[in-house]
């Protein structure tokens, strides 16, 4: 595959990031482009108080898989960092059911008090209940502390 001959040399935590406010004005003069934080720069950052981490995004869990590092994603990087756990998808989501999900994910976690997994589980079997198809919730996955 071409593309893989392209990346094979770069370091995967550079390839995957997060776009946040300012990422759409461009680079400056130096090539930088402000507003993207990548895995290698989020798993640099101090987490440890950081109890739960939710990136409701696509495909946050997937990463590049290199001999003895294992997946290198934006999932590895929160805890590399330190956040106890996260909440990351495997493949592309619809924003609408993703929408739903977290609602009730944060419902049951928050005015319910259910524990992290039991709450992601509990609102993923809701939208199965609702008629949501497979892929409309089974990609998210927690990893790191259940409770």
């Amino acid at each position: 595959d071409r593309s893989e001959g392209t990346v094979r040399g770069i370091a995967p935590e550079t390839l995957c990031g997060l776009a946040l406010a300012g990422a759409n004005r461009g680079a400056d003069s130096l090539g930088r482009v402000s507003g993207i934080i990548t895995a290698e720069e989020l798993s640099m950052l101090d987490l440890r108080d950081c109890e739960l981490a939710v990136l409701s995004a696509c495909e946050t869990n997937v990463g590049i898989r290199r001999a003895g590092q294992g997946i290198l994603s934006l999932q590895a990087a929160l805890h590399a960092a330190g956040a106890r756990t996260a909440i990351t998808s495997l493949w592309r989501v619809d924003d609408a059911a993703t929408r739903r999900l977290m609602e009730l994910f944060y419902t049951k976690l928050w005015k319910d008090k259910l524990g992290k997994a039991d709450a992601l589980w509990q609102a993923k079997m809701a939208l199965r209940g609702e008629g949501h198809p497979v892929r409309d919730w089974a990609g998210w996955v927690l990893t790191g502390d259940p409770d």
